[in-house]
């Protein structure tokens, strides 16, 4: 099969917090057919391969899933919500809804230091942290509180300095 033809995504980090049980599950995307046409219209093809990943999560526990941003968009994490998912993850600026947009400059931030937003509903929050760059997370796990910082060594001064660090 040719390698275009064949994408495998697979969903590794879903992790419970209180019993630290860990699932693992896999998709081999073959185009058309892996997932319904209507999820990928709702969530994306990311948010609907999620979709069908968690599916075989049981409802009953409360269960915390990370993804990187081909998965992560507002529309699935209100679904993963109904479904007792907390979602984090990176997300691309342009499934922000413009949000992104009323952050500070990266230049204008100290490196370790975030900026979030809270949706409306409560449900999410949008945060921007800089490190070497500036990263874009979205979470209805948790916010950028409780700060808590750790030793990492910098080039410049040539010291071991405090970075800032968010609680997830």
């Amino acid at each position: 099969m040719p390698r275009q033809d064949v994408l495998v995504k697979t969903l590794q980090c879903t992790y419970n917090y209180r019993k630290h049980e860990s699932y693992q599950d896999f998709l081999i995307y073959t185009e058309a057919d892996t997932v319904p046409v209507e999820d990928k219209q709702l969530y994306g093809l990311g948010g609907a391969i999620v979709k069908h990943l968690v599916g075989t999560i049981p409802t009953a526990k409360v269960t915390h899933l990370c993804t990187d941003r081909y998965f992560t968009g507002r529309a699935i994490l209100d679904y993963l919500v109904s479904r007792k998912v907390y979602l984090i993850g990176t997300v691309m600026t342009n499934r922000t809804d413009g949000v992104t947009g009323s952050f500070p400059k990266y230049t204008d931030m100290e490196r370790g230091s975030p900026v979030s937003r809270r949706h409306e509903d409560g449900k999410s929050c949008l945060v921007k942290w800089k490190d070497k760059k500036s990263v874009p997370l979205l979470s209805s796990a948790s916010g950028i509180k409780p700060k808590s910082s750790c030793k990492k060594w910098a080039k410049e001064p040539r010291e071991i300095v405090d970075v800032r660090q968010l609680p997830f």
